[in-house]
């Protein structure tokens, strides 16, 4: 079949991936605590199991024994650009911006009796308070999704209902008696902030949330390896305020143009392929 054809096929395949990459971050570009993804191309290799038998046809070949040049590109990488995003007032006492590196923790409850939570990691900080239904008086920290937030040691943040909470910049909770009677006294529980060791082994799970990729991780590697609880000197927190996306829409729109017109390129060379295949086909006829 013709080179070009095996070329611009898969030309098409890693600009379409590319396209739905810069369009998902355009989409999200006022989603608060939103990571713009990137995406990368690479060479394509093709594997050869056995060269043994073609000897006449592997004259002046330059790769190693089992692999032979491939035709065009496929998509490498997309990674997860964790640059800073913007600070967004809201007043809100119980929305949190991370300043820095770091993850709220937001637990689920397990589908079955006796499983632990279900763990998952995110930047978006829109926090609320919720009545306990097991504990009348008392309140969870919860996200808009509908997990609970997690203190330092894995567990949902509970609050009395008799404190006034303030949260300091470095995740301690701080709690005043509403009647104004004693002095104010930190919480046993804080904020839990985990440090991601490399956040490209995350999994996007939909709605801001991340989780570990399991089928990512080196052999004999597990999630604890890359998840560390931060200390309290290495948090930094701001109440009242949601980290935005930090999408730049000036550069994706310039991306997603040069990517359409790459697609439309290829598109072209597909069609050409095509056209000098029929008329190889009629010279044989």
């Amino acid at each position: 079949m013709n080179t070009s054809l095996f070329i611009s096929a898969g030309a098409l395949r890693a600009y379409q991936e590319k396209i739905d990459t810069t369009s998902n971050n355009v989409a999200n570009v006022n989603t608060a605590g939103y990571k713009r993804r990137d995406q990368s191309f690479s060479e394509i290799l093709a594997s050869q199991i056995n060269n043994q038998g073609r000897v006449d046809r592997e004259i002046g070949r330059l790769t190693p024994n089992g692999l032979r040049v491939g035709y065009g590109t496929r998509t490498g990488l997309t990674q997860l650009d964790m640059e800073q995003g913007q600070a967004m007032q809201t007043g809100n006492p119980f929305d949190l911006m991370i300043q820095g590196k770091g993850f709220f923790q937001i637990g689920y409850p397990a589908q079955t009796a006796g499983a632990p939570m279900e763990v998952r990691y995110t930047r978006d900080g829109n926090f609320h308070l919720s009545p306990n239904p097991a504990k009348p008086g008392t309140y969870h920290v919860v996200h808009p999704n509908g997990g609970y937030l997690l203190d330092q040691s894995g567990k949902p943040i509970e609050l009395d209902g008799q404190y006034e909470v303030q949260i300091s910049a470095n995740g301690e909770i701080q709690l005043k008696n509403k009647n104004g009677q004693g002095a104010a006294f930190i919480s046993p529980q804080q904020v839990g902030i985990v440090d991601i060791q490399n956040p490209h082994v995350l999994r996007n799970l939909g709605d801001n949330e991340f989780a570990i990729d399991a089928a990512s991780l080196p052999n004999g590697a597990n999630a604890e390896n890359y998840v560390r609880m931060m200390g309290r000197g290495e948090v930094q927190v701001s109440k009242g305020y949601l980290e935005g996306s930090n999408v730049d829409l000036s550069k994706e729109m310039t991306d997603l143009m040069s990517s359409q017109r790459s697609f439309q390129m290829n598109s072209r060379a597909v069609s050409y392929a095509d056209q000098m295949l029929g008329i190889a086909n009629g010279i044989l006829r």
